[in-house]
Parts: structure tokens; C-alpha cells; sequence
């Protein structure tokens, strides 16, 4: 039987950049970057995840995946205070197309971009 979930795919466009913003702006933790190729330019596998967390968050996009780039992610994540979480990543420049606002199917729900365009859900539950 299936357990849990191990790792999700962020198709990003400059993996160094997306590393800067999900470690010093989301607040992840670094797993593993490893070079999977020679050279400077080769693309690397990098692996974060949130400290509360074990699912990993794979910064990689593989070759004819790049239109994904940029899209809704469907991947939501959770908060335990979404105003608060919302006013230290506005103030750390991250965009939110959609404000905090009450969900119709209860709690409370965002959504914020990375710098590639990539869409996330934001949720909190309960109605405080």
C-alpha cells in the first residue's frame, strides 16, 4: 500500500535563484543539492522541504517540461496564522494574486507566486 508522500516537483527556470527564494524567503531547509552532469552549467538536483515537514520540494525541471514553468502548481500549502504569514512574505517581496481571505469551504485561503511565476495555494484552517 501507498504511505505517504515522498517528493514533489517545482519546475523552475534558474535553480540557484529558486534555492535562494525557498531557503531565504519560505524559510525551507536544504536537503541535498547535488550536480548531475560536468561542468558549471550542468543542472543540478536540489531537494527542500519545510521545517515542519518531510515531503521534499524538488527545484528541477526536466527537459520538455519547461512550459510548466510559471503555472498553477496545485500544491498548497499550510499556514498556522495566514496574516501573518502573508504580511512577512509580502514583506519579503512575494506576490499574492489572491489576498487571505475566508474560503467558502471554510478556513482561510491565499495564493503567492515564486520569482518563475509558479502559483501556490496558501490555507489555514478554522475561521479565526
Amino acid at each position: 500500500m501507498l504511505t505517504r508522500v515522498r517528493s514533489v516537483g517545482i519546475h523552475v527556470s534558474d535553480q540557484q535563484r529558486a534555492l535562494e527564494f525557498y531557503t531565504r524567503v519560505l524559510g525551507c531547509e536544504l536537503v541535498t543539492d547535488q550536480p548531475m552532469g560536468e561542468g558549471p552549467g550542468a543542472p543540478r538536483w536540489i531537494e527542500v522541504r519545510l521545517p515542519r515537514d518531510e515531503t521534499r520540494l524538488i527545484l528541477f525541471t526536466p527537459p520538455g517540461q519547461e512550459d510548466r514553468i510559471g503555472t498553477f502548481t496545485n500544491l498548497i500549502l499550510y499556514c498556522d496564522d495566514i496574516q501573518q504569514t502573508y504580511r512577512e512574505l509580502s514583506a519579503r517581496g512575494v506576490e499574492f494574486p489572491t489576498k487571505p481571505e475566508r474560503a467558502p469551504w471554510g478556513g482561510w485561503w491565499a495564493t503567492f507566486k515564486d520569482p518563475d511565476g509558479n502559483e501556490f495555494g496558501l490555507r489555514q484552517e478554522g475561521d479565526e
